[in-house]
């Protein structure tokens, strides 16, 4: 199961009052990726006191990963300036780990959240030496989602949460299983809209977007190609894993002005 988040820490205030957004995790009722998308990583967020094990990130460079802002904001607020990354397609005890120094978005402006505009929601982490064996995901050019089709189609994969406990599963009120994250799981989904900072799309199945899919990349379907990063998903219903997952876009003036300090840009 997938279910996945903008976030992969505390929900996002309310985008309007009737639209609520919340960070993201795994992907619920998702399917596992596999080998679909080896450039995605499972962030370790537990050094930096996270309400979920892992966020997500993709690698953009044999040395960097893209992830969210508010991702790496959490461990600059908790004093660290390293993190660890995997690639494994499951975390788990003997997973292969790679350290690397983190950088968040000067541009990131939080007090922004839930808005509509570009709030710059994104970080890096810079690993000290390449990593082997993964052919990095690319980046697109300069606002080349203006030339995408509404007809275009998007896959999330991520390593949030991935299922609920409580309600029909096990009585009581449902609530997000915070220890079910750790699997690379895969959403399918569509366009929604285009605005000046966001890509919003929908999900084309049951997938939910969840905490800890917060940094996972949205990867235009066919290609390696990633169109924008998970930072926000909103419910109409105010719910916490939803189906309409906001993505960062990487292909702004501003996006692309952080970005060219870590990567070469197409």
């Amino acid at each position: 199961m997938i279910t996945r988040t903008v976030r992969w820490w505390l929900p996002l205030a309310a985008i309007a009052v009737v639209l609520a957004a919340t960070p993201v995790g795994a992907v619920i009722d998702g399917v596992p990726d596999g080998a679909r998308h080896p450039y995605v990583g499972a962030v370790d967020g537990r050094p930096a006191g996270g309400p979920v094990r892992f966020g997500s990130g993709v690698l953009i460079s044999p040395t960097v990963l893209l992830t969210a802002g508010h991702g790496t904001a959490h461990f600059d607020a908790a004093g660290l300036t390293r993190a660890r990354v995997t690639f494994d397609e499951v975390v788990t005890d003997s997973s292969t780990w790679y350290e690397g120094t983190v950088h968040t978005n000067p541009a990131f402006d939080p007090s922004a959240q839930g808005q509509r505009g570009d709030f710059g929601d994104l970080g890096v982490i810079v690993f000290d030496e390449p990593i082997p064996g993964v052919t990095p995901a690319s980046l697109p050019p300069q606002r080349y989602l203006e030339q995408l089709s509404d007809r275009a189609r998007f896959e999330i994969p991520g390593y949030g949460i991935s299922g609920y406990v409580g309600g029909s599963d096990g009585g009581g009120k449902r609530s997000r299983d915070v220890t079910s994250g750790g699997t690379r799981t895969v959403a399918d989904e569509v366009f929604a809209s285009l605005s000046p900072g966001w890509l919003r799309l929908r999900a084309a199945g049951a997938a939910e977007i969840c905490t800890g899919d917060s940094g996972s990349p949205s990867i235009l379907s066919g290609t390696n190609l990633v169109t924008g990063i998970t930072a926000v998903q909103w419910s109409l219903a105010g719910g916490e894993c939803e189906s309409g997952p906001w993505e960062q876009r990487v292909d702004t003036p501003g996006a692309r002005a952080f970005l060219s300090q870590y990567v070469e840009l197409p």
